[in-house]
């Protein structure tokens, strides 16, 4: 039993993503999840709607109102940007920089 809980732990978590967040130029959230960015559409009472980036790809996730992963849906018709993610993270991480060290 102890055996069958442990399989089926891992194979939930494999198929969650693993989740951050940064934001874009406009300082607007964005959700990264395995290398694919995802931006807020709409918040309710209990859950955040993030939809991809790029036209066309039906992908999406959903997020309770403290960020956790409660699901994701569709597929993604491209393949990931892991260099566009690193540019917005190092961007992101100058311009907090930047604010710091003008204080």
């Amino acid at each position: 039993m102890a055996e069958a809980f442990v399989t089926l732990t891992s194979e939930i978590q494999a198929k969650f993503p693993s989740i951050s967040f940064i934001n874009s130029n406009k300082g607007k959230p964005l959700l990264v999840a395995d290398d694919y960015i995802f931006k807020l559409n709409k918040t309710t009472t209990r859950t955040k709607y993030w939809i991809r980036t790029i036209n066309g790809c039906t992908a999406k996730v959903h997020t309770d109102l403290n960020n956790g992963l409660m699901k994701t849906v569709g597929y993604h018709s491209h393949l990931r940007a892991k260099e566009k993610r690193e540019v917005r993270e190092a961007r992101h991480f100058f311009q907090k920089y930047q604010m710091y060290s003008q204080s």
